[in-house]
């Protein structure tokens, strides 16, 4: 996918497409997994998950050695570079989404943005804007675990804490322009896929999960979210019955959606730790 490409799906019709197809679905959809392509190289602990030329770009934590790095996955599956992005004790980077904004006709792939935070809630976080060759153009420190961020068209960003807890909206200076705590009673945010921005104002969509408690035990379900960021509200949620042949649910970290080519939902993930495979789901809307 060249840079025309991804301005398109990020910014033009299709990125519309995308957000009002997800408005479309309910809970009462099913899920069919069409695809797994397995990873080679140790994945660590992943977070985030975002289409990067033809193949796939993925944030991950390394608890064990306190390391963060964000790797390269070719479409068939190598892992083809990798980048440290530990600072300090910051060492978890989340969710995070490419900036269409900076998207350069001489530019194979566009700049992005990250949030690399402390392993624990409340702490603190260094934001940085990354290049296509995935060194640091710039940066700004934050007073809070930020777990997932995604730049918006007007040039500002969308950032959640840690469990999506508390909702920012920051310059790239890290100034708070606006924050309120979560209005979702049930899902815990864990990345951000898709911007759009218009008259409408600016809509983003995000992925997640959300446990409930029943007599045989904790169930996990999958959640997509459409976020009006101008509102700063919920203008639509499904949960997403849908799990790995490992058991883990599908929107449990990394995610990433797109259309088909007969406007089918795609929902691309990464959630199993060490050893996994880039999951491809297929919403069936006949049922939702």
């Amino acid at each position: 996918m060249n840079a025309d490409a991804l301005r398109v799906a990020s910014v033009g019709h299709t990125g519309r497409m995308v957000i009002d197809a997800v408005q479309l679905l309910g809970r009462s959809m099913s899920w069919e997994l069409i695809d797994e392509v397995a990873v080679r190289g140790d994945v660590g602990h992943p977070q985030g998950l975002c289409r990067w030329g033809d193949g796939w770009l993925v944030s991950t934590v390394h608890p064990g050695s306190g390391t963060g790095e964000v790797f390269v996955v070719a479409a068939d599956g190598e892992v083809v570079s990798r980048v440290d992005v530990t600072d300090g004790e910051r060492f978890h980077p989340g969710g995070f989404a490419f900036d269409s904004t900076g998207i350069k006709a001489d530019a194979p792939l566009p700049d992005c943005w990250i949030a690399v935070a402390e392993y624990r809630p409340r702490s603190t976080t260094t934001v940085m804007r990354l290049d296509a060759d995935l060194a640091t153009l710039e940066s700004f420190p934050f007073d809070d675990h930020l777990g997932a961020i995604c730049p918006l068209g007007d040039g500002t960003l969308f950032a959640v804490s840690w469990a999506s807890r508390r909702w920012y909206r920051l310059d790239t200076n890290g100034k708070i322009l606006e924050q309120r705590t979560t209005p979702s009673r049930w899902v815990d945010l864990q990345d951000i896929c898709h911007v759009e921005g218009g008259i409408d104002g600016v809509r983003v969509v995000a992925t997640g999960v959300g446990e409930l408690r029943t007599p045989g035990g904790p169930v996990q379900l999958g959640g997509l979210v459409a976020i009006d960021v101008d509102a700063m509200t919920i203008v639509h949620d499904t949960p997403i019955a849908a799990w790995m042949p490992s058991g883990r649910v599908a929107t449990y970290n990394g995610a990433h959606l797109d259309l088909r080519a007969d406007s089918s939902v795609t929902l691309h993930c990464l959630v199993d730790d060490i050893a996994a495979s880039i999951g491809t789901w297929v919403a069936n809307t006949s049922m939702a």
